[in-house]
């Protein structure tokens, strides 16, 4: 009986580990993923970027199916239509809905996705208004308002979420010098993961330093130029600045929108990551449990077995 169940375990052992991994670890292949993007429109580094915003890689889909699967259904006007009817809008109404963060329906490929937005803007709308309308008071046009935000969804949430309270501390310590205010704008600048340049056009680029912005009445009657730039140094947004960059008041009441800005980032990425995280989990985990439960269950049974025989 102990060899029967011994060959038994053997068995399944063998099966666990031939069919389950190789299966499940699969990567879809190169020329099939091309031929995938092509179709979405999608180049490889959209979809890299899109995989690594749910922290998995191709990798972790089995074949080409499991991958479309995953990423969602492409957007087309019957998906479109029926969405519509859900939330009871008009193409018109979904349009001006996304405008008001800078988006539209192209930016969209899977109708998962836009459906996510869509109830996110919703439900959210009041705080959406108070970040919409705080990026265009900095200055910022329509379409760089959505490319910071794009950017702040990027972010590690969970990193971002706890850097966002820290720095809520920090205001509340009341940045009374303008050396502080160059603190916390500091600060800002690596929480948000943004390189910031500041310079001004006097017939031409003069890179404003710190050290200028300091001296007592420099900046008066002066326009300061700030590109913010994203890790990869592409340019995400550019404003016109004035003396109250470096008022207290200013940095106060701005990092307030700031913060506020970013956890609807977080809100938002949660929505998503919570909604679209792709179900990469496969039967290997299941397969190696099983493997490992079938390999404890062999030896001890050979150990009773041996000490029968002892």
């Amino acid at each position: 009986m102990q060899r029967f169940i011994l060959v038994i375990c053997a068995f399944l052992i063998g099966g666990t580990l031939f069919f389950s991994p190789l299966g499940a670890t699969a990567a879809p292949k190169e020329e099939e993923v091309d031929s995938y993007l092509k179709e979405i429109g999608w180049i490889r580094k959209d979809l890299n970027k899109y995989l690594a915003f749910y922290e998995v890689n191709l990798d972790d889909f089995k074949d080409i199916e499991h991958l479309r699967d995953e990423l969602g259904t492409p957007i087309n006007e019957e998906n479109l239509l029926v969405m519509l009817e859900t939330y009871d809008l008009t193409k018109e109404e979904l349009e001006v809905l996304l405008s008001r963060f800078g988006e539209k329906v192209q930016d969209y490929t899977f109708i998962e996705d836009l459906e996510i937005a869509v109830d996110f803007y919703m439900t959210h709308e009041e705080e959406v208004a108070r970040a919409e309308d705080f990026l265009v008071s900095m200055g910022f046009e329509a379409e760089e308002a959505r490319q910071i935000f794009q950017h702040i969804l990027s972010l590690p949430k969970d990193v971002l979420a706890e850097e966002l309270e820290r720095l809520q501390g920090m205001l509340n310590e009341e940045p009374n010098s303008v050396d502080k205010v160059f603190s916390l704008w500091t600060e800002f600048m690596e929480v948000f993961q943004v390189e910031a340049d500041l310079h001004v056009e006097d017939g031409s680029r003069v890179k404003v330093s710190q050290e200028a912005l300091m001296q007592p009445g420099w900046l008066e009657g002066k326009e300061v130029h700030l590109d913010l730039f994203d890790g990869e140094g592409s340019l995400l947004a550019s404003a016109v600045m004035d003396e109250q960059i470096v008022s207290p008041t200013y940095v106060q009441s701005t990092g307030k929108e700031l913060i506020h800005l970013g956890q609807v980032g977080v809100k938002m990425s949660d929505e998503l990551y919570n909604n679209r995280m792709p179900d990469t989990a496969s039967l290997y985990g299941l397969g190696m449990l099983a493997g490992l439960c079938l390999i404890g269950l062999a030896g001890l049974l050979l150990g009773a077995r041996r000490v029968r025989r002892g």
